[in-house]
């Protein structure tokens, strides 16, 4: 009876839901959502019984570690080259390009993030997000409302996570698993097609009945390819560095971790400043403007909490507590996974903190049973992160078209559904 009415005696999983539910409602009262998360990573990190010096020290080690500065780096390019193609009218040409070949707006605002998707950027929503209000901005009304937009965006983006794999998340799987590379990835992709048609059902099928692009040209093919130069600049330099990394031999290559997207997107940014013919001086005072700086601060806001429920301890014992209480293998294999995704919001971060414990639970299988088993806890953890307040391009599609998380989520609930109908029914196919 004691432990009720004692917080610090309450169980890890109840004091991350009671931040969770704290940060989402601060959050609505318009203060920086950035500093909302990080107030709560440093009342989390007190709650779970560390002193004052230690939390505020691994605060700081989150924000200006070489994850959080890469992360950072990364994001800022971005919003610089995804300014630079919008304000150089390249996104809107790149929409319309691609609409004379599929005469459909709708299309092009699912297809332009799901190209975006194969790229595994950080924060990657932030790039495709102006492709979809371009794609959107024809309807009778102007456009689309900001939910559902950010709704398409985020959804459509994500199909690569399941079956991808220049995706970390996906190939730290795979190893965990000790399964192929190639097997994993053809009993994962059925999955991603159900992702794309819950999406193209519950989401393409609420916009507007947009207008056809205007021009009755012929769509051409190298019109769309030339419109879409930095992207495939930053694409071919990201596969030439990491093929390079990978044949440089023991050791690996002389260059830091994420290097390969860095120089991509260096790449990319320096190809839209030619073809919309942005001098260096515009470029470099983009850089300085307030969405940036804000966005760094939504970042390091997201590393605190982030690096402060690793430090904490918090994802360890939610996972103790759930083996204490019982729960069954199948449930823990489900809810294990779910709940890291939902508590990391990231991919690397629900496979790094579930896969082990469920790795054990599911060694007596083999064959097809396994990858049934394996490929279950993966997916159910990506339920989980697609749910998360803390998925980054979450809230990025969110913070880009200004509306709220609870708005945003309704229109995720249908074809998430879709994916649960068709993951069970995968389940039990392959097991």
């Amino acid at each position: 009876m004691s432990e009720i009415f004692n917080p610090m005696l309450w169980p890890a999983l109840v004091k991350v839901l009671v931040i969770f539910v704290l940060v989402v409602s601060t959050s609505r009262f318009k203060i920086n959502l950035g500093i909302c998360l990080a107030g709560g990573g440093l009342i989390l990190g007190l709650w779970m019984r560390q002193g004052p010096l230690q939390v505020a020290t691994e605060a700081v080690e989150a924000v200006f570690s070489p994850v959080s500065l890469r992360l950072a780096l990364a994001v800022v390019f971005m919003l610089v080259l995804s300014s630079l193609m919008k304000e150089g009218g390249q996104l809107e040409r790149i929409v319309a390009s691609f609409s004379r070949l599929v005469r459909s707006p709708k299309a092009a605002a699912a297809v332009m993030p799901a190209i975006i998707g194969l790229l595994p950027m950080p924060g990657g929503a932030l790039f495709s997000a102006p492709m979809v209000e371009a794609s959107c901005q024809a309807g009778p009304d102007g456009s689309a409302r900001g939910e559902l937009l950010a709704a398409v965006n985020y959804w459509f983006r994500h199909h690569g996570e399941y079956w991808w794999p220049m995706y970390p998340g996906f190939i730290l799987a795979v190893s965990l698993l000790g399964v192929d590379t190639l097997a994993f990835m053809l009993v994962m992709l059925p999955l991603a097609i159900v992702h794309v048609a819950g999406g193209v059902w519950f989401l393409l099928r609420r916009l507007p009945d947009l207008k056809a692009v205007e021009d009755r040209g012929v769509g051409s093919l190298a019109e769309f390819f030339k419109e879409c130069a930095p992207i495939l600049v930053m694409i071919g330099v990201v596969v030439v560095v990491s093929a390079l990394g990978a044949l440089w031999g023991k050791g690996g290559p002389p260059w830091p971790e994420g290097t390969p997207l860095i120089v991509g997107l260096a790449g990319a940014l320096i190809s839209a400043a030619v073809a919309n013919r942005v001098g260096p001086l515009k470029v470099l005072a983009t850089f300085g403007r307030r969405e940036v700086l804000a966005m760094l601060g939504l970042i390091a806001g997201i590393m605190v909490f982030q690096g402060l429920m690793k430090a904490s301890g918090a994802v360890g014992e939610i996972e103790h507590e759930m083996n204490a209480y019982g729960i069954p293998a199948l449930a823990m294999i489900c809810l294990l996974p779910f709940v890291s995704g939902l508590v990391t919001g990231i991919a690397v971060g629900y496979v790094a903190a579930s896969l082990p414990v469920v790795v054990p639970l599911i060694s007596g299988m083999s064959g097809m049973e396994y990858l049934a088993h394996g490929g279950l806890a993966f997916v159910c953890g990506f339920f989980g992160m697609m749910l998360s307040p803390l998925h980054l391009c979450f809230l990025l599609s969110r913070d880009y078209f200004k509306c709220t998380l609870t708005s945003c989520y309704p229109y995720l609930y249908g074809p998430l559904a879709v994916n649960v109908v068709g993951l069970v029914a995968w389940y039990l196919i392959l097991s």
